[in-house]
Parts: structure tokens; sequence; C-alpha cells
């Protein structure tokens, strides 16, 4: 159980020396969605069935073992993940040393983790609970994450996850134009000073650091959101109060996006592969044991978020394409 007994400038977090310092921006090679097959044929031949689990997020693929894949459909997963947000997978037999070269295939992998199990979604200071989008306050937040459970409860212990290219499309064209204009300063220092505070060691110490609003997807060419109400603490174009009441009514629009959320019930074995760049996500704790929730995560470093002015919202792209509706997964 991850309980939190005190929170802030503690004698304790005031003293903590990180080991490490900041990361440094990194290189990234061109993101290898960029080629695939946009139809994405020998990927979507490979499954038995492939389920649109909702119209704006999410897809499973039946049948489909990711250790056999090869690197065509590799690069065909990566450009359905940047299409549908995140790709699921049930019944795999994978384990960390093959999770972590099939993630090295799409670049720079961090390591493995467990991620975090929080057992009190209303528990003061549990910021952890909320929606986030992995490790935004970095220089080169990832952009291909997955995750492999390997142990879950009988019930409990959901993830959900919600598309930031929709939430930025059902915005009225005047909060786009304003969006489009905002920088959002993105911080760790909360999730620093409960890490020492609850005996966690930090590798670094906490950063702030500046990302536009609205960040531009460097496969498909379309906005999302880049919002993250776990680590942006200020938009930097307003003022105090402005920035404030701004960022309530983002984490009241993220929260209200039932139309444009996928919510996944996790067995032994499953995958979720998503784009860190145009997804928010939460785990849904209380009710279980976290202790029988365990996974392994990896992560590929991505690009530095930026926006491009000629880039186009989901549905100028869906428009200009003749894409139907119903199911948006060719962008």
């Amino acid at each position: 159980m991850t309980t939190i007994t005190q929170y802030g400038l503690t004698e304790k977090a005031l003293s903590y020396q990180a080991p490490h310092p900041a990361v440094a921006e990194k290189e990234t090679s061109k993101d290898r969605a960029a080629f695939a097959d946009p139809e994405k044929k020998s990927l979507l031949a490979a499954a038995t069935k492939v389920r649109h689990l909702t119209p704006y997020v999410g897809t499973e693929l039946v049948g489909v073992q990711l250790s056999q894949l090869n690197s065509q459909q590799k690069d065909e997963l990566a450009l359905l993940a940047a299409e549908r947000g995140v790709v699921f997978f049930r019944d795999q037999h994978i384990d960390i040393d093959q999770q972590y070269e099939l993630t090295k295939h799409y670049g720079d992998t961090t390591k493995a983790d467990s991620g975090s199990n929080y057992s009190d979604i209303r528990a003061y200071s549990n910021y952890g609970a909320d929606y986030h989008s992995d490790h935004s306050f970095e220089i080169n937040p990832p952009a291909y994450t997955m995750l492999r459970l390997v142990r879950t409860p009988e019930t409990g212990g959901d993830t959900i996850f919600t598309s930031q290219t929709a939430l930025y499309d059902k915005l009225s064209p005047g909060f786009q134009k304003l969006f489009d204009s905002l920088h959002a300063v993105h911080s760790s220092e909360a999730g620093f000073l409960n890490s020492v505070n609850r005996g966690v060691t930090p590798f670094r110490g906490p950063v702030r650091r500046e990302h536009p609003l609205v960040r531009t997807h460097p496969v498909t060419g379309v906005k999302s959101l880049f919002y993250n109400p776990s680590f942006v603490i200020h938009l930097s174009e307003l003022k105090g109060q402005e920035a404030i009441h701004t960022l309530n009514f983002l984490r009241e629009h993220l929260h209200a996006a039932d139309d444009l959320t996928v919510r996944w019930k996790w067995e032994p074995g499953s995958v979720a592969f998503w784009d860190n760049r145009v997804i928010a996500h939460r785990a849904i704790p209380g009710g279980y044991d976290p202790a029988q929730r365990e996974g392994k995560r990896t992560a590929v470093y991505g690009e530095k978020p930026y926006f491009d002015p000629k880039s186009e919202s989901l549905s100028e792209k869906t428009n200009r394409l003749g894409v139907g509706s119903s199911v948006k997964i060719t962008i």
C-alpha cells in the first residue's frame, strides 16, 4: 500500500542530493511509423480479428503475438498507435528481454519499470492517480510506451486512455486558436517531493520545462492537446488567474471526455502499446490490493514537442481525405 504521510518541503526533501543530473536533450531518429504501409496490411493480416473498441481511440488486435512481429509489422504497429492512440493485445508470450528488444526497434529505450500502484485515488497529494502522459516534464518525453501486466487482481486495476487528438478536435475554433498560441509549464516537483518524503530515492532533481500546449504529431501531421494535469502547473502566456481558470477548464474537458475514452480491463499477459504524445491515461486505483498488480513498462524517447502552425486538426484531415467518421482508423 502506497501511503504519503508528509508532503512538501520537509527537512528530508531539502537535504536530498540526487545522484544524477537532469537528462540532456537527445537526438532522436526518424519515427518508425513514417516507414509503415499506410494501410498496415501486413500487421492487420496477422490478426484473426481487429476490434476498434471506440470510434476515436483504442484498437485490439486478436491473434497477434508481439514476439513474432517482423520489422514491417512493427513499423505498422507504430502507425496504428499514432492513429488510434493505443493498441491492445492479450495472451502475450513475451518476457522482459523480448519486450525490451521490441521497444528498441522504435528508438532509444528506457529500462523497464513496474509503474506505480496507488491505493486511494482520493488521498491528499495523491496526484499520481490523475490523468497524465508519461514524463511530460522531460525535454524528450516518451513517444511510445509499452505496458505488459504480469499479475492482475481479479477485479480492479483497469486503465483509462483518452485521445488528446480528439480532445483538441472537439474544442471550438476560438479555443483552438487560443490554445495553439500557448505553452504549458510541466513540473516534476510534486512527484519529486512525494518520492523523497515516502522514502524513495529519485535519480534526478526536480525540473520545470515549457512545451507547446498543442503539439503536432511528426508522422500524421495532426494536432493534439499536450495537457497533463499531473504535471502542468501554469500556462506561460497567461496571467495567474487566467491560467488557473484555463487549466481548470482543461481538466474538466479531459475528465468529461467519456466519448473520447477507452477503458481497458487487464489480464495476465495483456499488453498496451500507446503513443504517449497523443494519449492521456490514468490507472483506476482502489478496491483491490495493489501488490496483486504487477506490470513491466518500457518507453521510447520521442522528439522534443513542437507545434507546426500548418498542421491540421483531426476533423480537418479526415474531411480533406474523405475518411468516414464511424471509425477514424486512417488519417
